[in-house]
């Protein structure tokens, strides 16, 4: 036993002078290390197990986000689906029978709106003038008509139907007016014009260039000095606006306002004759406001005032601006078509302006107007069947002689208030009275026609 222990303890000390370490030390030690590192390990992996945590929750943010955003998105969704408002129902006022087989029917809507008129067999679509409306139904041959009117304003859905039964009258007679797609009546006569089938022949462009230079000479002659004669071309409505036309007056259309190009042409050819179209002007200010009535034949006082600015322009003569009057909407009824189609005063309504000036008006033309469409209301202060003279004192402004068709009443206040001497001949009188030139010696012959009594050229010397 005690040699054992002495042996033992002899190979102990000889393995230790030799640098060899037991097995069961060296264990013990790797232990120990490996405690040490696991215990590195864990502190490492602390922070890493935070980071790992990091994505569940940005997963939590991201689809608390795409919940959010989709809940935004269905509150859109719903307020987009949201029902559109209503067009208010259409009144129907009244209608009257055109001719055998066509009835206009006119009243109120909501400002602005599409009018959908439909019967048995057919649809169209015109538009409200304002919140007035007038459009045009065919009827069948014989028995009642059901006409179905509906309206519908920018943004909001179709109105409830309005209708009205028509009995068509074969042997109703004709009152040669149309409607169209715009709520304006016109006479069929003007139709020629935008379709441009009545064209002037050779001959008759000559004799229109023979009548102008007649003119001019024996201006000259009895004013015994150089006198500018001048032609105003005022456009039809439907030169302005060709968009109206039905698709059955489009079918018509070969060349529009074909007359007035070659009246225009044939004029300017002529030596001292100023020829003004009024067509470009007031196409390109049609969007400014009403220029031509709707239930009336004529300009009204604002399209008649862009015509006066081009002449005093094209002249080069100094004028009054649309800034130098206010300009005011009027309900009125007192139209020449109310009276032609028999619908009568206090029935069928538009909206017009008028203007008044800002500053004092020194001629009787714009002191004694009235609010009203109706040319025999005003022409007959001052212009059928007799002159009308108005002089402006000391003003240094230059002469004119006008002479003009129904048009010019409402463009002739305009004109008086800007030269120092302006004389118009009785209306509808084309000739010019040579003796009259003797005596006033103008500066000026100012004729102004509209589009449809082009044909006045023919004799108008």
């Amino acid at each position: 036993m005690k040699k054992s222990v002495v042996i033992i303890l002899l190979l102990t000390l000889f393995l230790c002078s030799c640098g060899t370490v037991p097995a069961e030390i060296t264990e013990t030690e790797t232990e120990t290390k490996a405690a040490e590192t696991t215990a590195a390990d864990i502190t490492e992996t602390e922070p890493q197990t935070e980071t790992e945590t990091e994505p569940e929750t940005k997963t939590q943010t991201e689809t608390q986000t795409e919940t959010e955003t989709e809940t935004e998105t269905e509150t859109e969704t719903e307020a987009v689906t949201e029902p559109p408002k209503v067009t208010e129902k259409p009144e129907i006022k009244g209608y009257v029978l055109l001719e055998p087989g066509v009835a206009m029917i006119y009243g109120t809507c909501e400002d602005g709106a599409n009018i959908t008129v439909t019967t048995s067999k057919t649809s169209h679509t015109a538009w409200a003038d304002g919140k007035f409306f007038a459009v045009s139904a065919p009827l069948a041959t014989s028995g009642k008509n059901e006409i179905r009117l509906t309206a519908a304003a920018a943004g909001k859905a179709e109105s409830e139907r309005a209708s009205v039964i028509i009995k068509n009258d074969k042997n109703a007679e004709s009152t040669n007016l149309a409607v169209t797609l715009g709520s304006r009546v016109i006479e069929k006569r003007v139709l020629p014009d935008a379709y441009g089938t009545n064209t002037f022949s050779s001959g008759e462009l000559k004799q229109i260039q023979n009548a102008a230079k007649h003119r001019a000479n024996n201006a000259k002659k009895h004013a015994g000095k150089d006198v500018k004669t001048v032609y105003i071309i005022a456009p039809d409505p439907l030169t302005v606006y060709p968009e109206e036309l039905t698709e059955q007056m489009k079918e018509n259309v070969e060349s529009p306002s074909a007359r007035l190009k070659q009246a225009k042409e044939a004029l300017s050819a002529v030596d001292g004759a100023v020829v003004i179209d009024l067509t470009e002007t007031l196409t390109k200010n049609r969007d400014n406001g009403k220029l031509y009535y709707k239930l009336d034949s004529h300009w009204t006082e604002l399209g008649a005032l862009y015509g006066y600015i081009e002449v005093m322009e094209t002249l080069g003569l100094p004028h009054y601006s649309l800034s130098d009057y206010s300009v005011e909407y009027k309900d009125i009824d007192d139209t020449d078509m109310n009276v032609y189609s028999g619908v009568g005063t206090g029935e069928m309504y538009e909206s017009a302006p008028f203007l008044t000036a800002k500053f004092e008006e020194q001629t009787k033309y714009g002191r004694n107007k009235e609010d009203t469409a109706r040319i025999w209301s005003y022409a007959n202060q001052f212009f059928v069947g007799e002159y009308s003279k108005t002089v402006i004192k000391g003003s240094d402004r230059p002469t004119a002689l006008f002479l003009s068709d129904s048009y010019g009443l409402n463009i002739i206040a305009y004109f008086a208030e800007s030269f120092g001497t302006f004389m118009t001949e009785p209306l509808w009188r084309y000739g010019v009275d040579y003796d009259v030139v003797s005596d006033l010696k103008p500066d000026y012959i100012i004729e102004l026609l509209a589009e449809r009594n082009l044909d006045e050229l023919l004799s108008s010397t």
